[in-house]
């Protein structure tokens, strides 16, 4: 009765058991098994209780169709080929059942099995490698969209990144090719260029290179609008994929080839969603192209390639407009240059002839002649003012003024300024007075610029102005937390401790509204524009003195009430960095200035006392050949004219030429007919005989750079038309006295 306990005991923990478990004797019959074993594979009991073997079991099993007969082969040849005590063999089952056979020898030479049912541990394997692949593959799609979109940031080739994106889209596609095109022009006009596109090995062995280069063709050529499939792309903005391609009645020639079947078409966006191009795929499997994550991971490829496309192409455009932006600058600059010169040439006879006239030089004029003269004079000037005011705003704008910066007396600067405006004052009765700050003595500023800017105020103060009024220029230190108080067009960033230089011009003039203020530093503004307008003048006096500032690293203010006059104010920051800068142009500029009034001054011998001088004037205008020749005669100098550049150069050559026959001087205009002054001036100089003769340019260019390229060429001096007569008279002195012409060599 115990044995009998014992052994139901045993049944029924071995019936406990989730495996099945069969025990076999040395002999391999079945000893022991349990419940388990029977309902999964359906085995009676009773033919388990008549100890069959372990083959005739799996024999059952394999009759039953839960086994194959190569699954039981293998089975037995594991079991077979296994010397070692415990094994373990994994076998999947028609029903889909995974099992996981563990087998153990027994000491007295049996062997037990342990089949166990890892079906769903594999599917959670299965799906977890599923999952693992799956996450495996969107790190890779986000890892390239990170370098597409690190790429797009210095990307300026668009070929380059097109490759990169299609080297990784053909590949995880398996595709056979890919492009990006992008699309240019307007409407029917547009076409489809390809920018880049990447063809598979095995479809180039597959087709040829003459199917290949035919593809290539088309592409180079691009694809006009209407023709293929892309454009209904373009138009709706949604993606289209194509079964057949080679089938479709709107395929290209081009790309009719079998092996060309499933095609994804692609809309490459701009950031306002047009439609700037498109990516073509071809795949094996259209299914892919389609899936959710792969259609997410192109369309996000194809946004940013249309940021990376827009970018490229408005960088493009952007170069250019600045091209277009540079040769419109260039033309202007010519254009201004130009008409400098035809401008000043009518302008050096009219100014010329007035000053001779004044002189009387000729013979004496009536009171009234001499009032005719005057006003022609002051006509003249003031059109000449006008030509140097757009002239000057020119340059300032093209950033071809340099500042001369050297420390200046203040006071001195004033007094000067007051000066030349003071016969204009005293003609309308006007009170000039000037207020100085003697802490600040000088400063380091660009004079003539400086003077410029003055000049500009105090005029613009006599202007608007009424008779009996006054006008007061005044200079003190101040400081940045001052300025920020202040109406300023530019409204830039101030330190409020950083010291200034202001100089300030109040009058007691017509005042200006508040609401018009903002016209004042505008080119080509005035606060009045009316066509009968009372006062004269280009708008541009207020625009040079706010440009010159800023040049200096300064800025303008003003204050105005209307009938109650104007303060204008110029801020120059008086800093280390300044001085330092000024110190070096001093150093840099100051041997050029010395030089121009060594050139001007005049020497103590008049030639009248001396010997009778020749000058050689080369000059095409008429007008300016009497003019030149008007003056210097009158000066006891023999004048010689030669009219054109080609006859100055077979002169400089002539074999008649002698040492005697030089002259003594040449003026040299520089825009001459046949052969420019430049080239003339550079024959003389390296010619053996008339480089010792000393030449003065004459030019009535006037725009940047001029004196240097006179001077660079070879040229002793420099002459800037609308000529006066003291400075030329004083510059031919110079160069016809013996004295002087040792001193200078």
């Amino acid at each position: 009765m115990r044995l009998q306990k014992l052994q139901q005991e045993e049944a029924l923990i071995i019936n406990q058991v989730d495996n099945a478990i069969a025990l076999f004797d040395r002999s391999n019959q079945l000893i022991l098994f349990n419940n388990k074993l029977t309902l999964m594979w359906g085995l009676p009991t009773a033919f388990l209780e008549e100890k069959p073997t372990e083959q005739v079991i799996f024999n059952r099993i394999v009759e039953q169709g839960y086994w194959s007969e190569s699954q039981k082969q293998q089975l037995e040849t594991y079991l077979q080929s296994e010397d070692i005590a415990n094994s373990c063999f994994y076998l999947q089952q028609s029903n889909s059942i995974c099992l996981e056979i563990y087998t153990t020898l027994t000491s007295d030479g049996g062997r037990l099995f342990t089949f166990r049912d890892v079906t769903k541990y594999q599917q959670a394997l299965r799906s977890a490698n599923e999952t693992q692949a799956s996450l495996n593959a969107e790190v890779r799609r986000l890892d390239f969209l990170l370098q597409l979109t690190e790429r797009l940031q210095p990307a300026t080739d668009l070929k380059e990144l097109g490759k990169f994106a299609l080297s990784y889209l053909v590949e995880v596609t398996g595709a056979a090719f890919g492009d990006v095109k992008v699309i240019i022009g307007n409407s029917n006009q547009r076409y489809a260029g390809a920018i880049t596109n990447q063809i598979s090995g095995q479809f180039i062995a597959t087709h040829g290179e003459i199917a290949v280069a035919e593809m290539q063709a088309l592409l180079n050529q691009g694809i006009p609008y209407g023709e293929g499939l892309l454009w209904g792309v373009v138009e709706t903005g949604e993606p289209m994929f194509v079964e057949d391609y080679y089938k479709n009645p709107k395929a290209l020639p081009g790309f009719k080839h079998p092996a060309i079947g499933q095609l994804g078409i692609f809309p490459i966006p701009a950031a306002d969603g047009t439609i700037i191009g498109v990516l073509t795929l071809e795949s094996r499997s259209l299914q892919k192209l389609q899936e959710a994550p792969q259609q997410d991971m192109l369309m996000a490829a194809c946004r940013t390639l249309g940021v990376a496309i827009e970018r490229v192409q408005a960088q493009e455009n952007l170069r250019r407009i600045n091209e277009d932006l540079e040769r419109a600058s260039q033309m202007k600059s010519e254009f201004l240059a130009s008409m400098s010169h035809e401008l000043r040439t009518p302008l050096n006879s009219i100014l010329g002839f007035s000053d001779l006239l004044l002189r009387q030089s000729a013979g004496s004029l009536s009171d009234r002649q001499v009032n005719y003269v005057q006003t022609i004079e002051r006509s003249g000037e003031h059109l000449l003012q006008l030509i140097n005011d757009i002239l000057d705003l020119s340059k300032i704008e093209a950033g071809k003024v340099e500042l001369n910066l050297r420390p200046v007396s203040i006071h001195y600067l004033c007094t000067e300024c007051l000066k030349m405006i003071q016969v204009r004052a005293v003609k309308k009765r006007l009170a000039l007075t000037l207020e100085l700050d003697y802490r600040l003595e000088q400063a380091n500023i660009d004079e003539r610029r400086a003077c410029q800017i003055l000049i500009n105020l105090l005029s613009n103060a006599v202007k608007f102005t009424p008779e009996g009024g006054q006008i007061k220029l005044s200079s003190r230190l101040a400081y940045g937390s001052q300025l920020e108080k202040e109406y300023r067009p530019d409204r830039s960033a101030i330190n409020p401790s950083t010291p200034y230089l202001c100089l300030e011009v109040e009058d007691s003039g017509i005042g200006i509204p508040k609401h018009k203020w903002h016209l004042l530093f505008r080119p080509f503004q005035q606060v009045d524009a009316s066509l009968n307008r009372y006062h004269e003048g280009t708008g541009l006096g207020l625009v040079l003195t706010k440009r010159l500032a800023e040049l200096h690293g300064g800025t303008v203010s003003l204050e105005s009430e209307v009938n109650k006059g104007s303060k204008f104010r110029v801020w120059i920051p008086l800093t280390e960095m300044r001085q330092e800068q000024a110190r070096m142009a001093y150093l840099d500029f100051s041997p050029s200035q010395s030089k121009i009034n060594l050139q001007l001054k005049e020497p103590p011998t008049s030639p009248a006392k001396a010997e009778t001088k020749r000058v050689l004037v080369v000059e095409d205008q008429p007008y300016n050949q009497a003019f030149i020749s008007e003056v210097l005669e009158l000066e006891g100098y023999k004048v010689e004219m030669i009219y054109d550049g080609g006859t100055m150069m077979q002169t400089i050559y002539s074999p008649l030429v002698t040492p005697q026959r030089l002259p003594d001087l040449i003026l040299m205009d520089i825009q001459l007919p046949q052969v420019d002054g430049f080239q003339l001036i550079r024959q003389l100089k390296a010619h053996e005989l008339w480089k010792s003769v000393p030449v003065v340019a004459v030019t009535a260019i006037a725009m940047s750079g001029d004196r240097d390229r006179c001077l660079a060429a070879g040229a002793d001096s420099y002459l800037s038309k609308p000529l006066k007569v003291d400075e030329l008279i004083a510059c031919v002195r110079l160069y016809t006295n013996s004295e002087s012409k040792e001193v200078d060599s």
